[in-house]
């Protein structure tokens, strides 16, 4: 009897193997980094070659998660992009891109100064809808916060709680992709908001943090 068990849950397993049960390693990954200026930026702010995309790209290599399979990174970064011009995009890209993971980066062209409610009521509400229309693609879906400090720390909380309630509700990943970034002259620009060169490799450092596991 415990021979014919074991011969049973054997031939379960080939035939899970069969039907494609399981995760499959050798399927080809795509991943789309979605956002706006901070995501690309067409040289305005950031050297091309030095952008954070550009430094996952080569960090995947590097790291040899593309040994087995093939990963493809697509920058879809639009700038001046708000949510609700970023949701009405969205659907054309997964279809075009067909990404197997997304990175959702939009929000820092929603919010005017003296506005701590729009976070909440603009911001959220979109990044929700994209996370279900990727979801609903098949895309895992991570959702990157660039902190918004050039408004005051006011904005900047109602902005990263917007950011965490929208992952919570979506069932999407998180990353605080500017945690780490000192807030000053040599990682930011003028304005603020756009960064330098300088602090492109600290944020593919927290991408990589919460996509690569994702990954292997």
């Amino acid at each position: 009897m415990k021979k014919l068990s074991l011969l049973l849950v054997s031939l379960s397993m080939l035939l899970l193997s069969a039907c494609g049960g399981g995760s499959d390693s050798s399927k080809p990954i795509v991943i789309v980094a979605y956002g706006d200026s901070l995501t690309n930026d067409r040289g305005q702010w950031v050297n091309p070659s030095e952008l954070w995309v550009e430094k996952l790209k080569a960090q995947i290599q590097a790291d040899g998660l593309n040994a087995k399979r093939s990963i493809t990174v697509i920058n879809e970064g639009l700038g001046g992009e708000d949510s609700q011009a970023a949701l009405d995009r969205l659907p054309g890209v997964l279809a075009n891109d067909r990404p197997t993971h997304i990175l959702l980066m939009h929000g820092t062209n929603d919010i005017p100064p003296f506005c701590p409610e729009c976070p909440e009521v603009i911001t959220r509400p979109y990044l929700e809808s994209m996370a279900k229309l990727a979801r609903e693609s098949g895309a895992q879906v991570i959702m990157g916060e660039f902190t918004l400090k050039a408004f005051g720390g006011e904005i900047a909380q109602a902005y990263s709680a917007a950011y965490q309630a929208a992952a919570a509700n979506s069932k999407s990943g998180y990353v605080n992709l500017s945690a780490g970034i000192p807030y000053d002259g040599n990682y930011y620009h003028y304005d603020g908001t756009h960064f330098t060169d300088a602090a492109q490799n600290l944020i593919k450092n927290n991408v990589a943090a919460a996509l690569f596991p994702m990954l292997k």
